[in-house]
């Protein structure tokens, strides 16, 4: 949640940015290195914040014609989508950490501002990792909602204690 909520900092910081950037316009001094900022900050707050939306299960679904099946039949087809997203997730990780790692080697600057880009590839590919193990979590929970039956759910069974 923490992640989360610097992904909101950022989000605010890009906000007042960029007003203050119009506002100048205005006037005739607008920011510079609004855009370059904004874009360091953007893939920052998208990876900071979609670990836990994915673990949430926050994400946009489609489910008009899934909702008319069986439980069960229900549960596989999440089975397989979630089965494709660790996948393609896992792959995006992957090349986030090498990406950050080039970033690093080649010693990459903003081209206004000239800052360093490495940190925020370094942050975007940590961050990703959370939504890796959201969706491992997910495979999991889903896989054994096949096999069993039961409806899906990130909370433990109420207890049967008498």
């Amino acid at each position: 949640m923490w992640l989360a909520r610097a992904g909101a900092v950022g989000l605010a910081g890009m906000m007042f940015l960029t007003l203050g950037d119009v506002i100048g316009r205005i006037f005739g001094h607008p920011i510079v290195g609004t855009v370059e900022l904004t874009e360091l900050i953007m893939g920052m707050m998208v990876y900071l914040g979609v670990g836990y939306t994915t673990f949430l299960r926050g994400h946009i679904r489609v489910d008009i014609l899934v909702t008319h099946l069986r439980p069960r039949v229900q549960a596989v087809l999440d089975l397989l989508t979630v089965a494709i997203g660790f996948v393609f997730t896992a792959a995006i990780c992957w090349r986030l950490f090498l990406q950050a790692q080039s970033r690093v080697e080649n010693g990459d600057l903003t081209s206004i501002w000239e800052l360093p880009v490495w940190p925020a590839a370094w942050v975007m590919a940590v961050a990703s990792i959370l939504m890796v193990t959201s969706l491992g979590l997910h495979l999991v929970l889903t896989a054994r909602a096949v096999m069993t039956g039961q409806p899906y759910t990130l909370a433990p069974p109420p207890s049967t204690a008498e």
